[in-house]
């Protein structure tokens, strides 16, 4: 079998981790944590598992910071739903020649809302609002020249007005870069830790005892949540573009990423990323997903560019969900 034939049948293959099942939607906490990060893996509709190669490898597969040459720095900014913002900052560097230490933080924000009653069902003028934040330390080693692992520690914490969950987790990933034409394999299993629930000072109320009728404190019972984990299995190789590609180009890089995906609380997934960069300048995007429940294409662009020695990096993603309407990130970073 040639070596063109073994890789269309990869690619054709991949879907196979697609497997029938039924869905769990709303069974576990910090959903935010599925939100992806980066104009740029977005924009190849979040197929990015093995072709993580910048700093919002982090979110992608932690195992993919070891391809990053020097320190690098990126922003995402998200207008999600419903006046609900997204952001998350990430910054990376190698260790020495094998090694790469990360530290990144997420922060999800509903804004302001106004609290309801019963008596006053259009607002009592008392305002809250939802937060969610997840804090995490990375590290990523090249096993081989051809092989890297990371593991990534978070702290989360969700709060809802007075009351908050906290929890830790850990995601796990590898790269592997084969010597067919540079195909690289990426698997990454995100958020596997432990479970989530409320407490707080609203949960304490005060009740008659049923015997002597004297006011007791009462603490109401909370569910506890898993949370949403991930597992991610993806392939990516360049078309174009260096001398290990299948058609080599100076001045042209031609990607396709595939990514197949298995929640836990909802159907599994599959999808293509293609990515096009001209003369390391120019990038433009398109993205896929299969048997996603609103969202399927997506598409964007990005510049690159270098001044006194830094390298730039402006992206944009947008995404459309149906009847929730569209999604626009802009992500911006630099690398020393």
């Amino acid at each position: 079998m040639n070596k063109r034939c073994r890789l269309f049948l990869l690619f054709v293959l991949l879907p196979a981790l697609l497997m029938a099942g039924f869905p769990k939607v709303g069974t576990t906490a910090a959903p935010f944590l599925k939100i992806g990060v980066g104009a740029r893996a977005i924009a190849m509709g979040g197929n990015f598992t093995a072709l993580a190669n910048d700093v919002t490898a982090l979110y992608w597969n932690p195992a993919g910071i070891t391809h990053l040459s020097s320190a690098a720095f990126s922003a995402t900014h998200t207008n999600w739903f419903a006046g609900i913002t997204h952001d998350a900052v990430q910054l990376a560097a190698p260790l020495g020649e094998n090694a790469a230490l990360g530290l990144d933080l997420i922060y999800l924000s509903s804004g302001d809302i106004e609290q309801t009653t019963f008596e006053e069902q259009d607002g009592n003028g008392i305002y809250y609002n939802v937060t969610d934040l997840a804090l995490g330390l990375t590290y990523s080693r090249r096993l081989t020249d051809r092989f890297s692992v990371g593991i990534k520690a978070k702290y989360i914490r969700q709060t809802i007005f007075n009351e908050e969950a906290t929890t830790v987790a850990f995601d796990f990933g590898t790269i592997y870069q084969t010597d067919f034409y540079g195909l690289r394999i990426g698997m990454n299993m995100a958020n596997f830790g432990g479970s989530m629930t409320m407490t707080g000072d609203d949960l304490l109320v005060l009740n008659n005892d049923p015997v002597t009728g004297d006011p007791v404190e009462t603490h109401l019972k909370t569910e506890s949540w898993p949370l949403p984990i991930v597992f991610r299995l993806g392939l990516a190789i360049d078309l174009m573009g260096g001398s290990e590609t299948l058609l080599p180009s100076e001045y042209h890089r031609f990607t396709l990423a595939v990514d197949g995906v298995h929640p836990n609380d909802n159907n599994e997934t599959v999808g293509a990323g293609l990515e096009y960069m001209w003369n390391d300048f120019l990038a433009l995007r398109l993205g896929y997903q299969h048997n996603r429940d609103v969202q399927d294409f997506s598409f964007g662009g990005g510049l690159q560019f270098r001044l006194s020695g830094i390298r730039f990096t402006v992206d944009y993603a947008y995404a459309a969900f149906g009847d929730l309407d569209t999604v626009q990130r802009f992500s911006a970073g630099m690398e020393l």
